[in-house]
């Protein structure tokens, strides 16, 4: 059975499951696993999801004390593909608009597979 859990964010609760193996993986590390939730605005609309050892300057919101959750909203500060192919995405900026702040993902599944962090999430 999965884990399940939930949080606030940006005033939205948000569920965050994860797996047996995911719990397991969590359990063993040393500090908490940073889960960086990104919806990004480019020439479509994407999103990503990264796992990190440290917060890197973003407010993150606790789940338990070894898994926390960051949700940020960006947008493509150009969009062509000479810049995409160089880069492996577009350049970007961080969104901080009253819109952009009323985004929240509802609902974030983690797992860990093959030695490696997996995450997929629904707004």
């Amino acid at each position: 059975m999965d884990k399940r859990s939930a949080v606030v964010i940006n005033g939205k609760s948000v569920s965050i499951e994860w797996t047996r193996s995911a719990e397991r993986a969590l359990v063993d590390r040393s500090r908490p696993l940073v889960v960086e939730l990104e919806l990004y605005f480019s020439c479509l609309v994407k999103k990503f999801v990264r796992f990190h050892d440290e917060p890197a300057g973003r407010a993150a919101v606790g789940v338990g004390d070894k898994l926390m959750l960051c949700f940020r909203s960006v947008t493509s500060t150009a969009c062509t593909m000479e810049v995409a192919e160089r880069l492996g995405r577009q350049p970007e900026t961080e969104l901080d608009t009253a819109a952009s702040k009323q985004f929240a993902p509802k609902r974030v599944r983690l797992n860990f597979r093959g030695g490696r962090w997996q995450g997929e999430f629904w707004m």
